[in-house]
């Protein structure tokens, strides 16, 4: 118990210190304002693209895509900020497990993703006419849990690489395009060329909205499936982000590029 306590308290000291210095102020416009402006938009976008005022289920692919921000932008950059801080050499020389100190830094991340989410069904529950089969609501709260805990995992991955880059900035904006363009949120994947259609089967979020527009539709037939699908995903992504955290700290100690950025 005092082990999971540690972890809980880990995870949200660390949080608190990236989003804490916010303010109520930055927050509302961060993390509930941009996210309403944004389902507005590709709502619109979609009408008019589509032309239907059936866009439910562009509505809630866009909404999934709101916890880009935290797992990229939040856990994706937590060892840029460990740097900035002055702490990450402090990590690095630590015998603790680095993964283990990184992965307990996701939970809050997740949590607040979840919120992101939210503010996405909201919006289109009161302007867009979603809704979603309130027997298949616990279904839909498990593959939101799910679609965030794969995307952090993908961020994590991304994350391992502020070891030894300059700017990982333009591989989180990236990382972030990569997710809009082949889940499938804002269009249909297969619009894609075909060299490219099979990205989406190993991109995070892909299953989850699939298994979300089919509990829109009141159908369950496949969405354990896609859920499971998109777990295995996210554990992929954890077991590769390991071993190139294990690599990059590596090389980070070994071409001294620690603290030199």
């Amino acid at each position: 118990m005092e082990a999971l306590k540690r972890f809980i308290r880990q995870s949200y000291y660390s949080f608190m210190g990236i989003a804490g210095f916010f303010g109520f102020t930055n927050y509302l416009l961060i993390k509930i304002l941009n996210p309403i402006f944004n389902i507005i938009f590709i709502a619109f976008v979609a009408s008019n693209a589509y032309e239907t005022n059936n866009i439910s289920k562009w509505v809630l692919g866009s909404a999934f895509l709101l916890c880009t921000t935290n797992a990229f932008f939040g856990v994706g950059a937590i060892l840029i900020y460990e740097r900035s801080f002055g702490t990450l050499k402090l990590i690095i020389a630590s015998p603790v497990d680095k993964f283990k100190i990184f992965t307990s830094k996701i939970v809050f991340y997740i949590l607040d993703g979840i919120i992101n989410i939210s503010v996405g069904i909201i919006v289109g529950y009161t302007m867009f006419g979603l809704r979603i089969p309130v027997d298949k609501f616990p279904i839909f709260l498990l593959t939101v849990l799910v679609g965030m805990f794969s995307s952090c995992a993908m961020g994590l991955l991304i994350g391992s690489i502020g070891l030894i880059t300059r700017d990982i900035n333009l591989l989180l904006n990236l990382s972030s395009a990569i997710l809009s363009i082949f889940t499938g949120a804002n269009f249909a994947v297969d619009r894609l060329p075909s060299f490219l259609y099979n990205i989406s089967n190993i991109v995070p979020l892909t299953r989850v909205i699939k298994a979300s527009r089919l509990l829109l539709e009141n159908k369950t037939v496949g969405v354990y499936s896609l859920i499971g699908q998109e777990a295995l995903v996210g554990i992929c992504y954890l077991i590769v982000g390991y071993f190139v955290l294990k690599f990059m700290e590596r090389s980070a100690i070994k071409g001294a590029k620690i603290e030199i950025y």
